[in-house]
């Protein structure tokens, strides 16, 4: 069971180590110290190790007994799991999406939609950088789990952000990903917008399935 904070120093801690490791600012091949990072941080040792222990739960870290902690290292259990959770929400959103593709807030969302594919494009014609894309196609997704407006689903979709923007990160490195990344949320987006609803639904799962593909093929 998700441990949940009740003390601001305990969520602080959290929040902290979270933007951390999401800034890159750990190195995946060290060991570190829950003791040495507690001083560090100028935060006692009982709020640094329980979100330590949340962060390991929600699969950023993984605990070493007796030394420390590390960065999780993806493995295809991982990959596997992470299709499957963002099959079953992303699917279930875009769906809804374009049932409601007559709906004012269904536009809303179309439009805010219709605007990040404009900057993954403005992206690719520019500085084409890998971080700068993946802020725009992590928006692109968190946009449509947002739609429904279900905190459970947005909570356990952000839950899984370090692994999305990890698994994104590595295949947008490969020639031509980024273009074809463009083009599969294009694919999405116009069959959201005119109610395709299984044609979104199945562009959704091929989209989701290619990045996973890419690096279980790079660890065989």
């Amino acid at each position: 069971m998700k441990k949940h904070f009740s003390k601001p120093l305990q969520f602080q801690s959290y929040e902290t180590l979270k933007a951390m490791i999401q800034n890159g600012q750990f190195d995946p091949e060290l060991i570190y110290s829950e003791t040495k990072l507690s001083r560090e941080l100028g935060i006692s040792r009982t709020p640094v190790r329980d979100a330590i222990q949340r962060l390991a739960q929600e699969g950023y870290l993984d605990i070493i007994p007796s030394k420390g902690f590390r960065l999780h290292r993806m493995t295809q259990k991982d990959l596997l799991n992470t299709y499957q959770i963002r099959c079953a929400l992303e699917g279930f959103c875009a769906v809804q999406l374009a049932k409601d593709f007559e709906s004012r807030a269904a536009a809303r969302t179309l439009d805010y939609l219709s605007e990040l594919l404009e900057e993954q494009q403005r992206v690719i014609d520019t500085t084409h950088s890998v971080s700068e894309f993946i802020s725009f196609d992590w928006s692109f997704h968190e946009q449509l789990v947002a739609y429904p407006e279900n905190e459970t689903i947005i909570g356990l979709f952000d839950s899984i952000r370090y692994r999305i923007e990890d698994i994104a990160a590595r295949s947008l490195q490969l020639e031509g990903r980024m273009e074809a990344t463009l083009s599969e949320h294009t694919v999405i987006y116009e069959n959201m917008k005119n109610g395709n609803v299984g044609r979104c639904y199945k562009a959704m799962l091929v989209h989701l399935e290619k990045p996973g593909a890419i690096i279980q093929s790079e660890m065989v």
